[in-house]
């Protein structure tokens, strides 16, 4: 079998978080409407997956008249390929550069940077490192609202924060930077697009962005 491609993977990774939530063979249509993109797509790539032993299809009879439906389930071999998605060494090489990054400039961080940095976040390529600048980028965006004299939402008792929907709050670095309309655009765009991600992550992966986005915290100042 040869490498599959992070984009192949990627939707590998997808496909099973959607197996493990229905817990039963799915339909391309099903698929395409969870990852809001076209059937065709979803089709070709679950037939991509099978042909080399990652999927396999099977056929439900219709209740009433009409053909069989194709469905579709992962195959054991699915899980080990996808170490390269959230893989421990991938993943520690992400943080370590984005930490130095971030140390590297955090003394003359402001909102304009932090906000060209965010748009900057390569959601087409990685998913990893997509979601960690993401994550880092609330952070830091709640430590500067907190330096203006706002209300510190990351130490209020009984609160647990959720990337999920803090990450929404990184609307508040419009204000503070007066961007141009196409940066708004392309933030709003990666806003919903990490939503999006943090919904299909596994539990795992999640602590794993939540401990890197305390970690940001902890080691940059703003």
């Amino acid at each position: 079998m040869g490498a599959l491609t992070r984009r192949q993977r990627e939707f590998l990774a997808a496909f099973l978080r959607l197996y493990r939530r229905w817990r039963k063979p799915l339909h391309y249509g099903v698929v395409a409407r969870a990852m809001r993109i076209g059937q065709a797509t979803a089709y070709e790539m679950l037939a991509l997956l099978e042909r080399v032993g990652l999927v396999e299809r099977r056929y439900e009879g219709p209740s009433g008249p009409g053909r069989p439906r194709v469905v579709f389930r992962p195959t054991r071999q699915a899980q080990c390929v996808l170490r390269g998605v959230w893989d421990a060494e991938v993943w520690r090489n992400t943080r370590t550069r984005l930490l130095r990054e971030l140390r590297g400039w955090s003394a003359r961080l402001d909102s304009s940077l932090l906000l060209q940095w965010l748009i900057s976040a390569p959601i087409e390529e990685s998913v990893s490192e997509g979601m960690a600048r993401m994550a880092a980028g609330v952070m830091l965006v709640l430590r500067m609202l907190e330096r203006g004299g706002g209300e510190s939402l990351l130490r209020l008792p009984g609160r647990r924060l959720d990337l999920g929907a803090m990450v929404g709050l990184s609307a508040a670095l419009l204000a503070m930077s007066r961007p141009e309309p196409r940066q708004i655009q392309a933030l709003m765009a990666r806003i919903r697009w990490f939503q999006d991600q943090w919904n299909r992550l596994d539990p795992m992966d999640r602590r794993r962005l939540s401990q890197f986005a305390h970690q940001v915290l902890r080691e940059i100042a703003v």
